[in-house]
Parts: C-alpha cells; structure tokens; sequence
C-alpha cells in the first residue's frame, strides 16, 4: 500500500535501549540529554492514558474513517509504550530514580476525570509531542552525535506522531458534535493551558532530580540553565513555539502540508536506517 501523508503505520520496532544503556548519550551534553530522557519519563504513563481515552469512545464513533484512525493510533502507541519503558529501564540501570520521576506524572494522568475531560488532555499533550516531534525532525543537529539506537527511536517516535497528530481531535470534534463552538473551543484551551503549565513543571522538576543523580547541585545556576536548555538551546519550547500557539486558533487542525517535508525526510530515515529492524509494520488507516 502506496504511503500518504496522511497514513498511520505502526511499525513494530525494537530499538534495545537497554541493552546499551548511555549515560549523556546527546553529544556528551548531561542538560540537553536530560531534558530528552525526562520526555522518555513521562512517555509510557502518557500513551496509556491517551489509549484509554481514545478507546472510551470507540463504541461511540460511527465514522469508520475515525475508527480506523483510532485502532491504528492505539497500535501505534503500544508499541511507544514499550519501547519507552525498554529505554525508562535503561534510565533506571544508569542510577536514575525514574519510579521517583514517574510519582507525579501517575498522578496528574489519573482516571477520576470525566471521559471528555481525559480527551482534552489527550489533545492538548498530542498537540505538543506533535509540536516537539515537527522540531526533532526540521533540527536533526539535536540527535547529532548520538548513539545509533537514541536516534532511532526519536525519529522514529517522531514521524509517528505527526502521521497520528490529528486522532485525538478528530474523535474529540466527534464526540463533542451537539455542543456549542464555544463551549468546545473553552473545553479544549482550559484544558490545554493547564497540560502546559503542568507538563513544563514536571519536565523541570525531573531533570532536577535527574541531574541530582548525577551529583549536581540544585540551585538557582542550574535552574537558569534548565530553563535555557528547554527554552533557548536547543530549545524545543522556542523552535516549536509557533506550531504551540497554532492550538488556539477556533477550529484548529494539524495541516498535513506544515509537516509533509519532514514526514518524507523521517520516513527515509526509517527505510535507510532500520530496515532490520522492522516488521509486521501494516498500515492501519488511510485518508
């Protein structure tokens, strides 16, 4: 089956983290990598919850095409989840207290929200993994220098991400059909504005810890250059900002054609890189 650019592919990947655990694996650079793995942190509580929310409404959705859409994305995700705690495992192998780093995120993704409240959050944390996703791929200079199986799974994360990038909205539009524009739209940014203001949290309180492991000092130097790394080099909240505040535009939709580019580069990186290590990778679903 010809891909398009709008085709999911779950691609069944093994990238064995583990087995080659690396301690500041980006370039020898301890700050930018552990802004890198504390996403990894986060990553396999994340997909779950963003499964379960999605798979609430399968029953629910009567177009095929989002059915597909979400059957596919869950496949997807699966397989991030495992390949996530394969790399979390590696993290904790290294001296990494990643159970401690995980508290809050279980947490903050527990399931005593209501459903719909669960799809927003789920839209708001897709609408910036896509964001730093697009990033990964347009700066390949971020990966540089880093280990073969590193590289691998970030790009390979990242083009999956962007092929599923407009799910969770899609089944959120679906679901939320007979309400008003506003009350939709209000649902949706609320939401949004807080799963940014608590992810950012997060994300600066584990590098803290993860840089504390290390045997770091953590005081107001290291917190300058935390926020330097995750806001100006490199910098994902700066280079992905444009694509962030895109979220509140009414009626907002991933556009295939902002990130077509860099779906062909990620997907030929794939092919030229992985090969061996890919199979039963069918696609799922197809617009």
């Amino acid at each position: 089956m010809e891909l398009t650019d709008k085709t999911i592919v779950p691609r069944n990947i093994t990238f064995g983290i583990s087995n080659s655990p690396t301690r500041h694996w980006a370039g020898g650079d301890a700050m930018k990598t552990s802004m890198i793995d504390c996403l990894s942190i986060f990553l396999p509580e994340g997909e779950r919850f963003f499964i379960r929310s999605l798979k609430h409404y399968l029953p629910q959705i009567r177009n095929e095409e989002v059915r597909n859409e979400i059957r596919g994305y869950s496949v997807q995700e699966a397989f991030h989840t495992r390949e996530h705690e394969d790399y979390n495992r590696a993290l904790t192998d290294l001296g990494y207290d990643v159970v401690g780093m995980e508290a809050q995120i279980k947490q903050t993704l527990r399931n005593d929200n209501d459903a719909v409240i669960n799809l927003a959050i789920t839209c708001a944390i897709e609408h910036l993994t896509m964001s730093f996703s697009m990033v990964t791929l347009a700066n390949p200079e971020i990966l540089e220098g880093a280990p073969a199986p590193y590289k691998r799974l970030w790009i390979w994360h990242a083009v999956e991400e962007l092929e599923h990038s407009a799910v969770s909205l899609d089944v959120f539009d679906e679901v939320t059909a007979h309400w008003p524009s506003w009350k939709r739209y209000g649902l949706r940014i609320s939401t949004f504005n807080v799963v940014l203001f608590k992810m950012s949290k997060m994300q600066l309180r584990n590098m803290a810890k993860y840089a504390e492991a290390d045997g770091e000092v953590i005081d107001w130097r290291f917190q300058i250059r935390a926020l330097w790394a995750v806001y100006v080099n490199p910098g994902f909240m700066r280079l992905g900002f444009v694509n962030i505040i895109k979220y509140f535009l009414p009626g907002y939709r991933p556009k295939v054609k902002s990130f077509a580019h860099l779906l062909k580069f990620g997907r030929a990186f794939i092919g030229r890189e992985i090969p061996e290590l890919a199979h039963d990778s069918v696609p799922l679903s197809s617009k």
